[in-house]
């Protein structure tokens, strides 16, 4: 279950990293003379709901990890 949580976590993060670049290159081609730079510009959806997916995801893989440890020091 945690790895299968981390995995999806890095997976959504990584995603959410590639559409920032991804609209970061696109304006910066467009600003530095290109005149519609290479059309990589991603959706603003799509970077929303991949920004809530990993922040909702981080949030509770930290919730988790928090649940967890104090009940491993008890055993």
């Amino acid at each position: 279950m945690h790895l299968v949580l981390y995995l999806a976590t890095g997976l959504s993060s990584a995603n959410t990293v590639i559409l920032l670049l991804a609209y970061l290159w696109d304006s910066s081609v467009t600003l530095l003379g290109g005149a519609t730079g290479y059309g990589l510009r991603p959706d603003g959806v799509s970077f929303t709901l991949s920004l809530f997916t990993t922040v909702l995801l981080l949030w509770y893989a930290l919730v988790l990890r928090r649940r967890k440890g104090p009940e491993q020091g008890v055993r």
